[in-house]
């Protein structure tokens, strides 16, 4: 019997205009009715997470930063994993050199370093990345960006070493490229530099650099552990090779037609498309298991 549901959001829940649809939302609303609890895991950060959360009236816990942020319903932290501050200067370097502005996502917000500029190239790149129908324009992106939740809860630094004065713990590195090639390349080159860092992509337009242990599904473990959970009484969902490690060690793993094509194989079933509401029409399907096994019982 499914206890808890877990799914990712971008391409996974969200639909294409980053909306999670009336059915996706009606299944959530029924799984709470039958006692079933929700789970949100994403890469993003609390701060750009919260509007979504308040918009669809979400009281679910949340896996947050691929793993390395992990809080209950009642958004109380229950674990943190950090980057080692020492790998920072080093990893910043080669991001910088490879043509990157990275974020950082930190226990006080995301935080950039560097010029005004650098700042909204970068949100231009991210608003085309979201774009799944990729009919943006660069210019649309970078004037999209300037309202997004994503540079209104960033807060600018001019330097690294500005940043590093705060004394911030740092938990994930996010880059962003339209050229998939190029990143393809230079994920390669990371990984080889730096083998002991978790570093994957949500998409194929960005990098998402973790410590090794923050992944969701080891977030998860944690999550469950608490709930009193088993793991096969977990229904996961995601799309991008950063939900990889829920697949791995959840075997109710659930991929949308859209998912990348490693998430796919790896899933016990490839549900529709996000923008079919693949999510809910299974979570429908899960609770009606749910009442036959009860039933039966």
């Amino acid at each position: 019997m499914i206890k808890l549901i877990v799914s990712d959001m971008d391409g996974t829940l969200f639909n294409s205009n980053q909306e999670i649809s009336p059915m996706n939302l009606a299944a959530i609303r029924e799984a709470e009715k039958q006692n079933v609890r929700f789970m949100i895991a994403t890469g993003r950060s609390v701060d750009t997470i919260a509007p979504t959360v308040k918009q669809y009236d979400l009281h679910c816990g949340l896996i947050l930063l691929n793993g390395a942020e992990v809080r209950d319903e009642q958004n109380h932290i229950i674990n943190t994993i950090n980057i080692d501050y020492e790998k920072i200067p080093e990893l910043a370097d080669m991001l910088n050199r490879q043509g990157y502005f990275p974020e950082y996502m930190t226990n006080k917000g995301p935080q950039f370093c560097g010029t005004k500029k650098m700042m909204e190239e970068n949100m231009g790149w991210r608003m085309m990345c979201l774009d799944r129908s990729h009919t943006l324009s660069f210019e649309e992106a970078v004037e999209l960006g300037k309202s997004s939740v994503f540079q209104q809860s960033l807060t600018r630094n001019d330097t690294l070493e500005d940043m590093f004065a705060k004394e911030l713990e740092i938990r994930k590195i996010i880059v962003f490229n339209p050229d998939r090639e190029y990143n393809t390349k230079n994920r390669t080159e990371l990984v080889e530099r730096f083998p002991d860092l978790s570093i994957l992509s949500s998409y194929p337009e960005n990098i998402e650099i973790n410590s090794k242990n923050a992944q969701k599904g080891y977030g998860l473990l944690k999550a469950i552990e608490k709930m009193g959970i088993a793991k096969e009484e977990v229904a996961v969902f995601g799309d991008g090779l950063n939900d990889f490690s829920m697949f791995e060690l959840f075997p109710n793993a659930f991929a949308p037609a859209n998912a990348e094509p490693e998430i796919r194989k790896k899933a016990k079933e490839v549900i529709p498309s996000n923008n079919d509401d693949g999510v809910g029409k299974k979570i429908f399907e899960l609770l009606f298991k749910n009442k036959e096994e009860a039933f039966i019982s």
